[in-house]
């Protein structure tokens, strides 16, 4: 064997052995990571195509609970608020996903700013109301809410103040 072709094979050997096929119970978390790195570069289609995925495959799971709240953003930071809150409705369904709280609370805050009506005021109040109450049980949390706890809670508090008066 010539001496160029043993290190491409032992290089090509290498990467095979590594590469393995991503086990069925893997998938939905691959494509929730997958979508939050979507979010995160701001390709909001890219992002709902992968929590779709998620969803069309284990909608009244964890990770579909999960994959709802998510999309609930992607359609919040494209302004669509109706889908938003339908989103993060139907996560808080399957299992009580808590970050759907905050983020229903952000959304119903964006409408009763937009119209002043405040029945949107006390549905906002209510939501930020229950994740606080999550957050003092201190049961274990997501790392994306670990991550920022300090600023979602002085996101919280403004809230409180703001629209309890």
């Amino acid at each position: 064997m010539p001496r160029t072709l043993a290190p491409t094979l032992a290089a090509l050997f290498l990467f095979l052995s590594a590469v393995r096929p991503v086990p069925a119970q893997e998938l939905p978390r691959v494509l929730i990571q997958q979508g939050e790195r979507y979010l995160a570069m701001g390709k909001l289609d890219a992002a709902i195509a992968s929590y779709s995925k998620v969803i069309a495959c284990c909608d009244r799971t964890p990770e579909g609970a999960e994959a709802h709240n998510d999309i609930g953003v992607a359609y919040a930071r494209k302004g669509d608020l109706d889908r938003a809150i339908q989103e993060y409705e139907t996560a808080l369904t399957i299992n009580g996903y808590p970050l759907a709280s905050f983020n229903l609370g952000k959304a119903w805050r964006g409408r009763y700013e937009q119209t002043g009506d405040p029945v949107y005021r006390r549905k906002a109040l209510e939501c930020f109301r229950a994740f606080a109450l999550y957050l003092r049980k201190g049961e274990s949390l997501p790392p994306v809410v670990s991550w920022q706890r300090e600023e979602i809670e002085e996101y919280l508090a403004e809230a409180e103040r703001t629209l309890a008066e």
